[in-house]
């Protein structure tokens, strides 16, 4: 079993907060998900993220999953999502 994967990881994703719930997160997580699952070149199978605890649920809801739960309580906690849900 592998202890690495290629992945790449999403910086800061903000939006206004005028724009606060009118979906143009989840739109960008969408478009971020379909490059890299079909038109990246990188061989990358995960994305991560390092998500502030108060954006967990925007994450959750996006479809990532905590890498462990050595982090809650934390500041961030550590998501990914694998890019192989898009393709099957």
């Amino acid at each position: 079993m592998r202890k690495d994967y290629p992945a790449v990881k999403i910086g800061r994703l903000a939006v206004a907060e005028s724009y606060a719930g009118s979906g143009i997160g989840t739109e960008i997580i969408r478009f971020i998900k379909y490059m890299f699952a079909f038109s990246n070149r990188t061989g990358c199978r995960f994305l991560t993220v390092d998500a502030y605890a108060e954006a967990t649920e925007f994450y959750i809801k996006c479809g990532f999953n905590f890498v462990s739960e050595k982090d809650k309580g934390e500041r961030t906690r550590s998501m990914y999502y694998d890019l192989i849900n898009i393709i099957d």
